[in-house]
């Protein structure tokens, strides 16, 4: 195994080179970063059962650091041993809210030999950007080895795979660098971070942000072109399998490979790697594997869910009637059109998402929608049922928002009628809308 003073040297070499490295430093940096493997799983194990006694339904992956992510980090932290970057290996839990959070870093706290400071971002956030979660350093038990473990909730989580998709779909850094990486952007994702009441300067900077960057139908298309074709490699994928290579792609489908092994799917990441080093390419296990568990887990990667498009739905609402009440017509008409957008997106997404009963793919630079096979009366109500349950619940929530909507109309007869006119051509405008997003609805069988 490569000695630390051996791999300090390497480590300062590349920081002293601004991130570059030789072929023979990368064999032994890879001979480094695999030492963790079996420390990585003995503490995994360990952890499945302890995350269960706090949620049952908690989700648990682990992964060794990427290597593209270890050779970026030098040059930032010059002067740092690379032997003792504590996050080569680590483990991340899921958990539904902020009490779990603590239970579960308490129970780690009296399970585990401490392995340095453990670092609360919650209380204490991590730079302004607004990354939450708790990193508790463990040591593993035979090795003595450091790993960490990750702990957040949902929200803290979705927060943080929607920075690391924003930087693959818009080429920035903003997961690295925060607000060096782009400014609007850094503190477009701190507020959508924040817990507390947003005022209408911070609501602003929100809506510009969604319009200037189409960042709602970016999302939209690039979750709809995927769903189904990566739900149809993960059904062929051998379900006994434990660990898997997944690659993500701002153009091209996302690719997921299960592996028996460790060893045969660091093998492969590896050999990627040295394919192609700029690969968004991440190699994990999951503690109870099924589709919606690592598409959770890894949404960045996975790129066909997330929760954003209904999470940001309260904050237009909420500028529309603003404006409404502040009797800026012009301004409402350009938000209410930004909702109009999400609205069309969101009825989309609810189709794409039943995947199961039909096949959403790319044909002529279109997402086409469709039947996949021949259906029965019994599956065609399961279907028109299924995604009548979803349109139904948002429905409920779009229709009490036009009622609002009334109560802030002007009362003056022409910025009334105005408005009046404008909310009437709604209906027509989301449908035009959802024909302009290059989606195809079609019957793809033959009757």
């Amino acid at each position: 195994m490569v000695s630390n003073t051996k791999i300090n040297k390497i480590g300062d070499a590349i920081a002293a080179r601004g991130g570059e490295i030789t072929p023979e430093e990368l064999e032994l940096l890879q001979e480094f970063r695999t030492s963790f493997s079996k420390p990585l799983v003995n503490v995994f194990n360990k952890m499945r059962d302890l995350a269960d006694t706090v949620h049952p339904s908690s989700i648990l992956a682990f992964r060794l650091k990427r290597i593209d992510t270890i050779i970026n980090k030098l040059p930032r932290e010059k002067g740092m041993d690379l032997s003792r970057m504590g996050d080569i290996g680590g483990i991340r839990c899921i958990f539904y809210n902020d009490a779990e959070v603590y239970k579960a870093k308490e129970l780690i706290e009296n399970a585990f030999e401490t392995g340095g400071k453990t670092r609360d971002y919650i209380n204490d956030r991590k730079r302004d950007i607004g990354y939450k979660g708790i990193h508790v350093y463990v040591k593993d038990p035979i090795s003595k080895r450091r790993i960490e473990i990750q702990l957040r909730t949902i929200d803290h989580h979705n927060w943080a795979t929607l920075i690391e998709i924003t930087d693959l779909l818009y080429g920035l850094r903003l997961k690295e660098l925060g607000f060096k990486s782009d400014e609007k952007f850094g503190k477009f994702h701190a507020l959508m971070s924040s817990d507390k009441q947003l005022n209408k300067e911070e609501a602003n900077l929100i809506y510009e942000v969604l319009a200037e960057r189409d960042f709602i139908s970016v999302l939209s298309k690039t979750f709809r072109k995927n769903n189904a074709e990566v739900k149809k490699r993960w059904a062929s994928e051998d379900k006994n399998n434990s660990f898997f290579l997944i690659e993500a792609s701002k153009t091209e489908i996302p690719t997921l490979k299960s592996f028996k092994t460790f060893d045969e799917a660091e093998q492969a990441y590896f050999e990627r790697y040295k394919e192609n080093q700029s690969a968004e390419i991440v190699l994990t296990s999951i503690k109870k594997p099924n589709f919606k568990q690592i598409s959770v887990a890894y949404a960045n990667y996975i790129l066909s869910y997330h929760t954003f498009t209904s999470d940001i739905t309260p904050i237009i609402q909420e500028l529309a009637k603003e404006a409404l009440e502040d009797k800026k017509i012009l301004k409402f008409k350009k938000i209410f059109k930004t909702y109009e957008d999400l609205v069309a997106n969101l009825i989309l997404d609810i189709i794409a998402e039943s995947a199961d009963l039909v096949l959403n793919k790319m044909e002529r630079n279109r997402v086409v929608i469709g039947r996949t096979k021949k259906m029965d009366k019994l599956q065609e109500r399961q279907l028109a049922k299924k995604i009548q349950l979803k349109v139904s619940d948002f429905k409920r929530s779009h229709d009490n928002f036009i009622i609002e909507l009334e109560n802030y109309i002007p009362k003056y007869f022409l910025r009334k009628r105005i408005v009046e006119n404008f909310l009437k051509k709604h209906n027509n405008r989301i449908q035009k809308i959802m024909k302009s997003k290059q989606v195809e609805f079609v019957n793809l069988i033959k009757e």
